[in-house]
């Protein structure tokens, strides 16, 4: 047995698996961002535990997903830019001293898109790209089966490669990245943005939001009831993500991109645009070869991903 754990900056999971992804127990939380490292880590070895108590079998290793930048070679956390005091954590070594198992941790979207290349969407392929679009937009690259971490442990960051110049302020200081103009809060920005500006086009938008602010789950909701404003919304949405999958694409020659996280519930209301829009930005010898799919894993990709990470440590 394998012990799991993702780590969030909204929710964190475990789950008790077997090696070849079969889940035996599974728990969800939320996350305390006041309550920070400590508050995390008392939850993550007492929910352990629990759970390894559990296990009808011996539980023998423990893969983790955390949501911020890992040094992989030191198994070290960088830090978090949702939780305080995660800096230069050594959060393999305290599983291990206190569960005494051995652990292994990687950034969350790069153990979601071994997730998804070993037991979901992209199974039985040797090269694939992976992009997590919720809140902020992760990315994760499997070359030959493997994780592709560059020279600093950091590939993979498509949510801050530059679309527009002149675009919206990111998170990371820069304007313009993906994560500003395509992760799930900023396509909502872009959709209460758009219905100001032309309320009269916005009104199918507008009353599915009610009184809450409009969501990018309000946006494909819209466009799934065929507005004409919604589904011009997404092209334009689905223009600037296709420009990031044609550069992948064009780069990496994967076999598959799967595209996971919240937004991509929204299904073919974003994957047909999303298609149509990559296609004509790649070259000519890759347009063929196009093959954009919705993970498969839903809630679980880093989980199960993370299963197949502590397999490496066995």
């Amino acid at each position: 047995m394998i012990l799991a754990i993702d780590i969030g900056g909204t929710q964190f999971g475990l789950i008790l698996a077997t090696s070849d992804g079969k889940v035996v127990h599974h728990l969800q939380r939320s996350t305390d961002r006041l309550g920070g490292a400590q508050w995390m880590l008392e939850q993550i070895i007492s929910e352990s535990r629990s759970l390894i108590q559990h296990a009808t079998k011996p539980v023998l290793a423990c893969g983790i997903g955390f949501g911020g930048p890992v040094n992989f070679n030191t198994q070290h956390i960088i830090n978090s830019t949702h939780v305080k005091g995660w800096d230069n954590c050594p959060l393999p070594q305290i599983i291990q001293q206190e569960l005494n198992l051995p652990a292994i941790v990687d950034n969350d979207a790069n153990v979601g898109a071994l997730g998804e290349f070993t037991f979901g969407a992209g199974k039985n392929s040797t090269h694939l790209i992976y992009y997590t679009i919720s809140t902020g937009i992760g990315g994760g690259i499997i070359i030959n089966g493997e994780i592709y971490r560059g020279s600093n442990g950091n590939a993979g960051e498509f949510g801050h490669s530059p679309i527009r110049p002149n675009g919206p302020r990111c998170d990371c200081g820069n304007r313009g990245c993906l994560e500003a103009l395509c992760s799930g809060t900023a396509i909502g920005k872009r959709a209460q943005m758009a219905t100001q500006k032309h309320p009269r086009k916005g009104r199918v938008i507008r009353h599915l939001a009610g009184e809450k602010t409009i969501s990018a789950k309000t946006l494909f909701d819209a466009a799934k009831q065929k507005d004409p404003f919604a589904q011009s919304l997404i092209e334009e949405i689905c223009t600037d993500l296709g420009m990031s999958v044609a550069t992948a694409m064009n780069t990496f020659a994967p076999n598959v991109i799967v595209i996971g996280g919240g937004v991509s519930k929204a299904g073919r209301t974003l994957f047909d645009p999303l298609r149509k829009k990559t296609s004509p930005f790649l070259m000519p010898i890759h347009r063929p070869h196009l093959n954009i799919r919705q993970a498969q894993l839903k809630g679980r990709s880093v989980l199960l991903g993370a299963v197949a990470l502590a397999k490496q440590i066995l």
